[in-house]
């Protein structure tokens, strides 16, 4: 990397800013902090028709025409913006770059304003509709309920699907998932000998208005929470959280009462701002309380309970953004 001095800049500029990793580490970082909120998709409708936040935005440039002229800073409306000398175009508005700054965008354009389309393909853009997991989930064309998401693969390879397990075996497989205990003798032999046609049905709905449900599933959701009856850090390592179990037993209810999943998610995140909510809902708020404590460094604790929410909660990870922008 090349050393940032006002006599460097100008000197390198052949050999640094007409490559585009100028633009990725010097230009677009810059544009995404001060220039981003208001040209950029994100804004539901970028200022002067301008949009920053793409090869070809930069390069069709706004309303007023291109903003950038290769090689000719002094020509370049984008330059013109950012130099505040022009009483009718200032930007950003209000505090201007840093002289440094904008000479970093006078040397890129000098050099020939090269961006990424420049050097061949362009990396790849990933989509929200590329990413499995925020996908809206598509029912298949099937009648065989559940089956539908196994019998298309299975009659690709030649298979079938393999016989119906006899009712001891169901019986025993359902009150293990749902309660994880094994049915007692005498539940076995009454679903057994229950001839009716949605007897497995009635044995699901007891399953899951047993206490045993919420106990069974809560222990899931509590492991996503990192919840602990006691403090784990090297200061306080073995005392207890007061009132933890309070937390644990609201997650168990709730499974319990099958509360709505939006409202179990708000609970733990806002249950004191809420309006209209039950004071019973008060204990979720142990979601971002139970957390991993760094008693000598609090903006540690902070990210603990960012992590939690985005790894849990959102099935993303936005820990690189600890010590990252993301470039884009």
């Amino acid at each position: 990397m090349p050393l940032r001095t006002g006599v460097l800049i100008f000197a390198l500029a052949g050999a640094v800013f007409g490559q585009t990793d100028a633009f990725e580490t010097r230009i677009r970082p810059v544009l995404a902090a001060r220039c981003y909120p208001c040209h950029s998709a994100a804004s539901p409708s970028p200022q002067g028709g301008l949009s920053l936040d793409s090869t070809a935005g930069i390069r069709k440039g706004g309303n007023s025409g291109p903003v950038l002229v290769a090689g000719a800073p002094d020509a370049s409306l984008l330059i013109r913006a950012l130099r505040h000398t022009d009483s009718k175009l200032k930007m950003p508005p209000g505090k201007p770059l840093d002289s440094a700054v904008v000479a970093d965008f006078e040397a890129w354009v000098k050099a020939g304003a090269a961006l990424p389309a420049d050097r061949g393909a362009a990396p790849p853009v990933v989509s929200k509709a590329q990413l499995w997991s925020l996908r809206k989930p598509e029912r298949a064309a099937s009648a065989t309920g559940i089956d539908q998401f196994v019998l298309s693969r299975l009659r690709e390879k030649g298979l079938a699907m393999a016989p119906e397990a006899d009712r001891g075996t169901l019986i025993r497989r359902a009150t293990f998932d749902l309660t994880g205990l094994p049915p007692s003798a005498d539940e076995v032999a009454a679903f057994v000998a229950d001839s009716r046609p949605d007897a497995y049905g009635r044995l699901v709905d007891r399953l899951l208005a047993s206490p045993s449900y919420g106990e069974r599933w809560g222990r899931h959701w509590l492991d996503v929470a990192r919840y602990a009856d006691s403090v784990n850090d090297s200061v306080n390592a073995g005392q207890r959280f007061p009132w933890s179990y309070t937390y644990r037993d609201w997650v168990i209810q709730s499974l319990n009462e099958d509360l709505p999943y939006n409202q179990f998610l708000l609970y733990q995140l806002a249950a004191d701002r809420a309006p209209g909510t039950d004071t019973k809902h008060l204990a979720a708020l142990g979601f971002l309380s139970l957390g991993r404590d760094f008693p000598n460094s609090y903006p540690e604790t902070v990210d603990d309970r960012i992590d939690a929410v985005a790894r849990g909660m959102m099935g993303l990870t936005v820990a690189c953004a600890r010590c990252h922008d993301h470039k884009y």
